[in-house]
């Protein structure tokens, strides 16, 4: 391209990882342009926001945490600052064993010094008294909490939009056009085109090579006139306090319907949960449904990078459940790398998969 670049980076998609990336190119003066279909696909929009830096029945921690999870937290802050709104709430998460296996990976766990800090005191079957169902007893994770990211991605629409930032727009593949040098768009001469598109990528012709995994997820609102201490709570399903008696129950899995449609077998796995977190179960009425599908990837790593036969389009995607304890970090490292040539992490390179696609 010989005429000069409209914009440097034009991002597709304003889900979290999309906004979080915008965030981070605007601190380093580029000329950006958002452009999202109104987040109709977006799996951050139905996202329950969780910051859980051990998870599994093993209890195992988030490859790379002890760097992420404080840069997210320092990156949070400033965003609430600067937005003038909420968005992180720290809160402890009680595990509930649900049986002995989990139990002994605790035991093992709290003894290795890689996971001070991550898991806290024992909590015995006698403590836990009822509604709470713990016969088995569990223990106190830490650091610990949730984004409110809807809050997180609306006031930043709003900072894009002040500045001529955002548009809201579906983008059809067969405009996007590659040359030499850039990418042309809709007569917009782009320096290069980051496509932050969540599942959707899988249809990407220029991502579709990636190994995507995605699964959907449901997730409820609920509100019970119960008291429950402010902490989260979970034995495979979660039960998240939100303030006064707004709660959110979580999550279903499933590989097979890939859709933001919620049914009434998700709606009827969470509340046929709820017995095996409290017994009796308090009165409760739903009051949202919400669905979104993970963008999940086949190591469970982060798909980054740029197209190997087209450098000036890349993509920021495959982030899964962990988008909101691991966004940050990666945003300010492919920030980094797009702005001043540094280095990728390796676990998260595209180049990880050495087979080149044609187009």
């Amino acid at each position: 391209m010989n005429q000069p670049f409209d914009i440097d980076t034009l991002i597709v998609g304003q889900g979290l990882a999309g906004s979080l990336l915008a965030w981070e190119l605007l601190g380093r003066g580029e000329r950006i342009l958002v452009l999202d279909d109104g987040h109709r696909s977006a799996a951050s929009t139905a996202a329950a926001g969780l910051l859980n830096p051990v998870t599994g029945q093993r209890l195992v921690k988030t490859a790379g945490v002890d760097e992420c999870l404080p840069f997210a937290r320092e990156r949070y802050r400033e965003l609430e600052r600067r937005l003038g709104r909420a968005l992180l709430f720290e809160k402890p998460m009680w595990r509930l064993f649900r049986h002995p296996r989990e139990q002994e990976a605790w035991r093992k766990r709290s003894e290795d010094p890689a996971y001070r800090g991550y898991l806290g005191e024992a909590l015995t079957a006698a403590a836990l008294q009822p509604p709470f169902v713990a016969p088995e007893g569990g223990f106190i994770q830490q650091q610990t909490g949730y984004i409110d990211t809807n809050a997180l991605m609306a006031g930043i629409r709003e900072h894009l939009s002040a500045g001529g930032h955002y548009r809201e727009q579906a983008v059809e593949y067969d405009a996007m056009v590659p040359e030499k040098g850039g990418v042309r768009f809709e007569g917009i001469a782009c320096r290069r085109v980051i496509f932050c598109e969540g599942y959707k990528a899988q249809h990407n012709p220029w991502f579709d090579w990636l190994p995507f995994q995605p699964a959907k997820g449901e997730i409820l609102s609920l509100e019970i006139d119960t008291a429950l201490p402010d902490a989260m709570i979970n034995a495979g399903k979660w039960l998240m306090p939100r303030g006064g008696n707004d709660y959110r129950l979580g999550a279903t899995y499933d590989r097979e319907r890939l859709d933001e449609q919620p049914t009434e077998a998700g709606v009827k796995e969470l509340l046929d949960a709820l017995p095996q977190l409290l017994d009796p179960v308090p009165a409760y009425r739903v009051t949202e449904r919400r669905a979104g599908v993970r963008p999940n990837t086949l190591d469970k790593q982060p798909f980054i990078g740029l197209h190997p036969k087209w450098p000036q389009l890349g993509i920021f995607n495959g982030f899964g459940s962990k988008g909101s304890l691991l966004i940050p970090w990666h945003a300010m490292r492919f920030a980094d790398a797009l702005h001043d040539s540094a280095a990728l992490p390796a676990e998260a390179d595209i180049r990880r998969y050495p087979s080149s696609p044609d187009g």
